[in-house]
């Protein structure tokens, strides 16, 4: 794949959920808890879902790359995580945007980014973080 290709932003939101569980008859398994991939599910009621997704920039796509549902809000190693395998697939990751939710400037503010300093180094690439500031 050439680079031209590979140049891509990394969005991600996140919006707020009911709390509800829900006894499935089906699997004998009661659903409404945080659960991350392969089977690791939390004690924690989903409260929040997180999506990501990145756009091309250089070349015109869009790829939906993953979805979290959670109890509680979003954590920067969850973002970490999926940044470090966006990485390994090749892609070079050179902003990421998000509204400026309280959740997600909390986790910019644990990578160190502010406005003085929009940048962090992550696995020695430079990303731009981009806050988008929507009217209330």
């Amino acid at each position: 794949m050439s680079d031209n290709v590979c140049v891509c932003c990394l969005m991600f939101d996140e919006m707020s959920m009911r709390e509800y569980l829900h006894f499935n008859q089906k699997s004998e398994s009661i659903e409404g808890f945080g659960e991350f991939g392969s089977h690791d599910r939390t004690s924690n009621i989903v409260n929040h879902a997180l999506s990501c997704m990145l756009d091309g920039l250089l070349k015109r796509w869009k790829q939906p790359v993953a979805y979290y549902l959670i109890g509680g809000s979003t954590k920067v190693e969850m973002l970490l995580n999926l940044l470090m395998e966006i990485l390994d697939a090749r892609l070079i990751v050179v902003a990421a945007v998000c509204d400026v939710g309280a959740n997600n400037v909390q986790a910019l503010k644990q990578v160190r980014v502010s406005k003085k300093t929009p940048l962090f180094m992550f696995r020695d690439q430079q990303l731009r973080q981009c806050l988008i500031l929507l009217p209330a």
